[in-house]
C-alpha cells in the first residue's frame, strides 16, 4: 500500500552546510522545508570533517607548546593525552549537533531519516533498510548530499591499515608510523597533526608540489616547514602497490617518483585524495539531473539539468569547503523565492588550518600574470609584525596580488598565524573593490596580526612601515 504524499515547498536531500543552512534560509522565507538525511545530522562537515579535525589540531598545538615548554617531563603521557584529544573531538561533535537540532526544529524544519531516491522530478522516496517509509512531493528540490573519497586502485581503504579520515576519527592509539597518500589541505593538515605528537610522516603527492591548489610561493614555503619538523614529502610521486606485512604490523608501500622506485614501511597508511559526488542510490536519471564527470552540472544560478531541481556543496565540486557550501546554498535559495543570484567562485577563500595555518583568495601571482601579463605584489613577513613578535609567532607571511593600472586587488595568500581569519581582510577588498591605494586609508590597531596586511598592502608601493629594504 502507498504512504501518502506530503507536500513541500521545497524538499533538501542531505544536512550537511549546504543543506541546513540551505533549509534554514529557505524556512525564514516562509517556505515549507523537508529536509532528507541517510547518515549523520549535519553531514561531514560537523561529524567527519571540519569540526571534529579543527578540534584534533587544536589539541594537538597544544601539546605541542607544553612539549616544547619542557611543562610535560613524561612524553609517555602522550598516548593518554591522545585518548582525551578524541574524547573532546567527541564532545565538540555532540555540541555542534545538538546546536543544529535546535535551529531545525525553531525553523520548524521537518527532518526525515533516510535514504532519498527520485521518482521523478518532483517526487522523491524516502527509504530505512529497503523500505519505502515517505513519500515527498516538492516544488522545488535542492541536492545537498555531499561527496565521498574516491577508491585508488593501488591503496584501497581496508579500515584497519590503509584508512580514510572517518577511520582515523575512531583511532584510540597513535600510530608509530604513517604515509599520507594526498598532499593536498587535508593531507597537510593531518600531517601537522601527527607531527605534534612526534609520529614520524611520509606525505605523498602525486602533483609536482604539495597544496597544488595554492599560490606556488606559499607550497615551497609549507614544503620547508614541514621537511624541517622531520616530514618526508614526495611530490610527483605515484603508489605502485601496498603489502600488508601483518607479522610486523607495518605496511610495505612502492612508489614511482619521476621514474625512480621508492619503497616506504610503516603501520599505517592515510588516504585523502580524490573525492567524487555522493549519487549512488539517487537515481538522478528519474529526474533528468545530469553529471559532469563524478559531478552534478549546474549553472551560475545553482541550478541542474531540470529548472525545479538545484545542487550545492561538495555534491557539484569545484572545491570541498562548507562555506563554499553555505553561499551556494544562500545564491540557491535566493533563485527559488525568485532573486536572482549568481555565484562568484573568485572570492571563496581557501583554508588550511594545520600549523602554520594558510590561506588564499582569489588569484595566484602566476594565474594574474598569465591574465594580466604584468601586476603589483607586496609583502609583509611576520616577523616584522609587533604582535607576532610578541607571541613568538613569526612564520610566514602576507602576499597581496593587484592589478597594476587601477590597484585593485586580485589575490592574497597568508602562511602564518591567524591566517584563516586574516583572508576575510581580502575577500573583502576584493567583493567592495577596495584596491591597494585605499588600504592606505584605513587604520588598522597595534599591535595585531592584522597590521601585516595593511603593511603587504604599503608594500606593493615600497612604503611598508617596519620592514627593512634589502
Amino acid at each position: 500500500m502507498e504512504t501518502e504524499h506530503k507536500k513541500f515547498d521545497l524538499i533538501i536531500i542531505g544536512s550537511g552546510p549546504g543543506g541546513y543552512a540551505s533549509a534554514i534560509l529557505s524556512a525564514q522565507k516562509g517556505l515549507s522545508v523537508a529536509l532528507i538525511e541517510k547518515r549523520d545530522l549535519g553531514g561531514t562537515c560537523l561529524n567527519r570533517g571540519c569540526i571534529p579535525t579543527k578540534t584534533l589540531l587544536h589539541e594537538a598545538s597544544l601539546w605541542s607548546l607544553f612539549n616544547q615548554s619542557g611543562m610535560i617531563r613524561n612524553r609517555e603521557e602522550v598516548h593518554s593525552y591522545f585518548k582525551k584529544t578524541m574524547e573532546k573531538k567527541d564532545l565538540a561533535i555532540r555540541q555542534v549537533v545538538s546546536g543544529l537540532q535546535n535551529l531545525l526544529a525553531r525553523e520548524q524544519i521537518t527532518l526525515f531519516r533516510g535514504e532519498a531516491s527520485f521518482h521523478n522530478p518532483t517526487l522523491v522516496i524516502v527509504k530505512r533498510d529497503g523500505e519505502v517509509i515517505d513519500r515527498l512531493e516538492g516544488t522545488q528540490i535542492l541536492i545537498a548530499s555531499g561527496a565521498v573519497p574516491k577508491e585508488i586502485e593501488t591503496s584501497k581503504r581496508d579500515g584497519q591499515w590503509i584508512i580514510g579520515s572517518d577511520d582515523l576519527l575512531r583511532l584510540e592509539e597513535i600510530p608509530s608510523s604513517l604515509a599520507i597518500i594526498g598532499g593536498g589541505r587535508r593531507g597537510v593538515e593531518f600531517a601537522t597533526f601527527f607531527t605534534h605528537f612526534g609520529v614520524p610522516v611520509t606525505l605523498i603527492e602525486r602533483e609536482n608540489r604539495i597544496l597544488p591548489k595554492m599560490d606556488r610561493e606559499i607550497s615551497v614555503r609549507y614544503k620547508g616547514i614541514l621537511m624541517k619538523n622531520r616530514v618526508k614529502v614526495f611530490t610527483e610521486t605515484e603508489v605502485l602497490s601496498t603489502e600488508v606485512l601483518e607479522k610486523n604490523r607495518s605496511i610495505l608501500l612502492t612508489l614511482n617518483q619521476k621514474g625512480k622506485k621508492e619503497t616506504v614501511k610503516v603501520e599505517k597508511v592515510l588516504v585523502v585524495a580524490e573525492r567524487k559526488g555522493d549519487v549512488e542510490g539517487l537515481n538522478l536519471t528519474h529526474a533528468e539531473v545530469a553529471l559532469k564527470g563524478d559531478f552534478i552540472s549546474v549553472d551560475p544560478f545553482m541550478k541542474t539539468s531540470m529548472p525545479n531541481i538545484y545542487a550545492v556543496g561538495d555534491v557539484v565540486g569545484r572545491g570541498f569547503y562548507a562555506h563554499k557550501a553555505f553561499y551556494e546554498g544562500r545564491v540557491a535559495i535566493d533563485n527559488i523565492v525568485g532573486k536572482e543570484s549568481q555565484v562568484n567562485y573568485r572570492v571563496i577563500p581557501i583554508c588550511l588550518y594545520g600549523h602554520p595555518e594558510a590561506s588564499s583568495v582569489g588569484m595566484t601571482e602566476e594565474e594574474a600574470l598569465n591574465q594580466y601579463g604584468e601586476v603589483q605584489v607586496g609583502k609583509f613577513p611576520f616577523m616584522a609584525c609587533g604582535r607576532a613578535i610578541a607571541e613568538g609567532n613569526q612564520e610566514g607571511m602576507v602576499k597581496i596580488i593587484s592589478e597594476k593600472k587601477y590597484g585593485e586587488v586580485l589575490g592574497l595568500h597568508i602562511l602564518g598565524p591567524m591566517a584563516t581569519e586574516l583572508v576575510h581582510l581580502g575577500v573583502m577588498a576584493m567583493k567592495h573593490e577596495i584596491g591597494v591605494e585605499d588600504l592606505k586609508e584605513l587604520i588598522f590597531a597595534h599591535p595585531t596580526f592584522s597590521e601585516a596586511f595593511f603593511e603587504a598592502g604599503l608594500d606593493t608601493y615600497g612604503e611598508a612601515l617596519h620592514m627593512m629594504k634589502g
